[in-house]
């Protein structure tokens, strides 16, 4: 079996290392989430379409498993819903299953197009360091320098024109509501939140009610970012 991780939105393949080093998974296969990177892959349609073309990349063997983070947990989530079979399980670190209200799904379409339209019109540093601001990511204000500057240095090499597109593509506005369809799943779900990340613990508790087949760990001290605030406590779950 093999496994596959995707990285969260403004990451990176290497965003995982400390990660599989800690899992001892040599054989990871770390991928570019499309919108990403200094030559982005942006296949064109819908979310699922884009979702498809990753899980082309993604899956390659016979049963994968699919490990993400943020938006990467989404769309390793949307590719475990369309492609069951092919999956083994999913460790899902801040996932959203989607935004059950088409008017919420609207609203957020539009702040994402907004988002987009201030990258293409300021650049990726200026949008870095506004991103680094919000209130998801103040947990990670204690971290020292030398920890938060490779997320710094990846951030800041993508085009703005591809994390632009990300953001229209893939956006939580672009994604289908989801909950019906994980309902009936039975692909095996872990997933992962801090436990200073109200927001996506409380999903993740959502989710634990919609089945069974479903696990969570909740990371004392985190905040949304376990894979870079916890790479040990992650990569325990993901060798389970």
């Amino acid at each position: 079996m093999s496994r596959v991780y995707l990285h969260g939105f403004l990451g990176a393949p290497a965003a995982w290392r400390e990660v599989t080093e800690r899992a001892n998974d040599a054989d990871a296969r770390c991928l570019w989430v499309p919108g990403h990177g200094p030559a982005p892959f942006t296949p064109p349609g819908s979310f699922e379409d884009v979702t498809d073309a990753v899980a082309a990349q993604a899956l390659t063997g016979d049963r994968t498993e699919l490990v993400g983070y943020s938006l990467g947990a989404r769309v390793a989530l949307s590719i475990a819903l369309r492609h069951p079979r092919r999956v083994a399980r999913v460790v899902l670190v801040g996932v959203s299953y989607g935004l059950d209200d088409a008017r919420d799904r609207e609203a957020r379409a539009r702040s994402d197009d907004a988002l987009a339209r201030s990258l293409e019109r300021d650049g990726v540093a200026r949008f870095v360091d506004g991103w680094e601001s919000i209130a998801l990511f103040d947990s990670q204000r204690a971290l020292p320098p030398e920890r938060l500057a490779p997320q710094r240095a990846w951030r800041t090499q993508h085009t703005a024109q591809g994390l632009a597109w990300s953001l229209r593509a893939l956006g939580l506005g672009q994604m289908p509501a989801y909950r019906a369809a994980l309902a009936r799943s039975t692909v095996p779900i872990a997933l992962i939140t801090g436990a200073r990340d109200d927001k996506f613990t409380a999903i993740a508790r959502e989710m634990l009610r919609l089945r069974a087949g479903i696990t969570h760990t909740v990371v004392e001290g985190v905040g949304h970012n376990a894979v870079l605030e916890a790479p040990d406590a992650v990569a325990r779950v993901i060798a389970g």
